[in-house]
């Protein structure tokens, strides 16, 4: 099984991303917190029971970790496009299985390293580079190992949801491919086009938004 997890919006700073966030919905997100072992640090708020919306950003107070980051938060020609919508993620019940069937039609979305956070349990992609593969238009993996409610389900909802992902990028045909071997049964909207850009339609409150 794989479906939709959450979205991720790289920031140069959390005030900054929180700032953002903001200006776009009218919203404040919540602290959330760190990650000692890739030097970041996050945001968060539900999208439903069961996804969320997260800002993440290089955590100033914490060493740098001996390998990059991930969501390419080392690459200064990445960096210098914050903030914005860099990433989306699929949960799974196989990541090992993921990662093997993006090999075979040679899409390397690297490998499967353990995280945890106070409770939670969990396996996340990172490439060598800290890159997001098919030039950031590809979904970062992960599997929930807590057992129990989705960690949504805990986050400070503010009543922002996601009406439609849409995911422009030149490798429209290999993401299609992907998403079909993954067996993504709900895939986004994907265009062609010359640079990747992932765009989030939502709903909040406050009327509709668009993230990107």
């Amino acid at each position: 099984m794989i479906t939709f997890d959450h979205i991720a919006i790289a920031a140069p700073s959390l005030k900054e991303g929180a700032k953002y966030v903001h200006a776009q919905t009218g919203l404040t997100v919540a602290k959330g917190g760190e990650h000692p072992d890739m030097g970041t640090h996050n945001l968060l708020t539900a999208l439903g029971p069961n996804t969320f919306a997260e800002v993440i950003a290089i955590n100033p107070d914490a060493p740098a970790p001996n390998r990059p980051r991930w969501f390419g938060l080392d690459d200064p020609s990445e960096q210098a496009r914050f903030p914005r919508l860099q990433a989306w993620l699929l949960r799974t019940d196989d990541i090992e299985g993921c990662i093997k069937k993006a090999a075979e039609i040679g899409i390397d979305l690297g490998h499967a390293i353990p995280f945890r956070r106070d409770a939670l349990r969990w396996r996340f992609t990172v490439t060598d580079s800290g890159a997001i593969p098919l030039d950031g238009a590809a979904p970062l993996i992960l599997q929930w190992d807590t057992k129990g409610p989705h960690p949504a389900s805990n986050m400070t909802d503010l009543g922002l949801r996601m009406d439609a992902l849409t995911i422009k990028t030149p490798h429209m045909a290999k993401l299609t491919e992907l998403l079909t071997v993954l067996g993504l049964k709900n895939q986004p909207n994907i265009k062609l086009a010359n640079t990747t850009k992932i765009t989030v339609s939502c709903s909040t409150p406050n009327g509709k938004v668009t993230l990107q």
